[in-house]
């Protein structure tokens, strides 16, 4: 009978300055067999191993077993760990003993290793299997840094964390992206946001978050959309644009601090070289950032009325060294729920965080509506009906408190931070146009 106790992880037994007797489980990779030696490659979700047998020195039947194994068959084996700097890693297990817990029963479509190159097709095709690489898994590790760091500082900050229903009545960012759904005898959709809900929250708790997943009906076939994410939503009474802004950069400095020392061997693995922050993020204005685009080499002329093109994002990205705002959005460019400036009815309270080195926008955020008659006149102005917000709008009418907040995206943080190519590398499963399965 096995005994799961035992179980040594092979990170730590590579860290071992000296031989001892130890216990794996993990999953063949790679097997060469040479006549009368048997080396053997063992992966557990620490790290890799090499596991050497000499035919001459071990029982006939673990010899058996090892030359007979099939890559990524489920091994458990004991052994004594030696230091050999002919190894991989400089260790190596002589094995007393091998036993197959589960075998394979077919030839492993895909190369897990990763020596073998693979198209993005296949990787996202069979990705139930390409999660196991070690390359692949490890945006996914540092993902959950990030989210740990983000609990740290919001729990540090007092504020109280959310969970809010990923199935909703009403659109929160307009009905040309939602998802809908039947709720039992009603039409529903998947939540764009958890715009409605933390605005709800903070007349409970004041200051809220959240890690919560959106989905958006984009048809969009770019390095930055995907159908299903996850945002670090944040939400505070009592604050405007320019207080949670100081939050959004706090925040932000803070997480990729943390991740680049906790993640350092996950980033060096990755040959990812974030620098840390300091904070004091540049922040320029929506129309000097245009004016700042014409004198960037783009394929289309500056449009001052619309959001910005992706030449004209990524230019600006590679202008700036350090993560850095654009504020004072036209209000035609914002959701229902901004609120509009009061020296300036033509842009409303808001902002957008972009990442530099040529990545994208992160998060945006910004002051909220807060007064009853504004929210329903701006209810009206997006042609909703009033009885389908009424219960959004009781917030307004009982006692809504000035207020900001932000959406700040997990996985575009991830994708910046890990120097990715594109978001879905940031996501275990991703779901875009063309990816629903597995």
């Amino acid at each position: 009978m096995v005994d799961y106790s035992k179980k040594m992880a092979i990170k730590t037994l590579l860290q071992s300055k000296e031989s001892m007797q130890v216990t794996i489980g993990g999953w063949a990779e790679h097997l060469v067999h040479k006549g009368k030696i048997c080396f053997l490659t063992v992966r557990d979700s620490t790290g890799k191993i090499q596991v050497t047998a000499i035919k001459t020195k071990v029982a006939e039947s673990l010899w058996n077993t090892m030359i007979s194994l099939k890559n990524e068959t489920v091994v458990w084996i004991v052994g004594e760990l030696k230091i050999n700097p002919q190894a991989p890693g400089g260790k190596e297990i002589l094995p007393t003993k091998v036993e197959v817990l589960n075998p394979i029963h077919a030839p492993v479509p895909v190369d897990i290793s990763g020596k073998t190159p693979m198209d993005e097709g296949t990787v996202y095709a069979f990705r139930e299997l390409t999660i196991r690489m070690p390359k692949v898994k490890l945006p996914f590790e540092v993902k959950g840094i990030v989210a740990q760091a983000t609990r740290e500082f919001f729990t540090k900050r007092g504020f109280t964390e959310i969970f809010t229903p990923s199935i909703v009545a009403t659109a929160t960012e307009g009905g040309a992206t939602m998802f809908p759904i039947k709720f039992f005898d009603q039409d529903a959709f998947l939540a764009q946001s958890a715009q409605f809900y933390k605005q709800a929250a903070i007349t409970a708790h004041e200051k809220v978050f959240g890690i919560l997943p959106s989905f958006r009906m984009e048809k969009s076939r770019t390095r930055k959309h995907v159908a299903e994410f996850w945002q670090i939503e944040c939400e505070a009474a009592f604050n405007d644009h320019i207080t949670i802004m100081q939050v959004l950069e706090d925040l932000t400095t803070f997480v990729v601090n943390q991740t680049i020392k906790k993640a350092k061997d996950l980033l060096e693995q990755l040959d990812a070289h974030p620098k840390k922050l300091t904070g004091k993020f540049p922040r320029i204005a929506f129309k000097e950032a245009k004016e700042l685009c014409t004198t960037f080499d783009l394929p289309d002329p500056v449009d001052f009325n619309s959001d910005f093109t992706s030449p004209e994002e990524t230019a600006l990205s590679h202008h700036f060294k350090t993560p850095f705002f654009i504020t004072d959005w036209p209000v035609s460019t914002r959701g229902i729920y901004y609120r509009v400036n009061d020296d300036d009815p033509t842009i409303s309270n808001s902002f957008d965080l972009l990442a530099p080195k040529g990545f994208v926008e992160l998060c945006t955020g910004g002051q909220r509506v807060h007064e009853y008659d504004k929210m329903v006149e701006v209810v009206k102005a997006q042609g909703f009906s009033l009885k389908s917000y009424e219960w959004y709008l009781n917030l307004f009418k009982y006692g809504m408190p000035p207020h900001a907040g932000f959406g700040l995206g997990i996985e575009r943080l991830v994708w910046w931070i890990c120097e990715l190519d594109t978001i879905k590398q940031a996501i275990m499963f991703p779901r875009t146009v063309d990816i629903l399965r597995p």
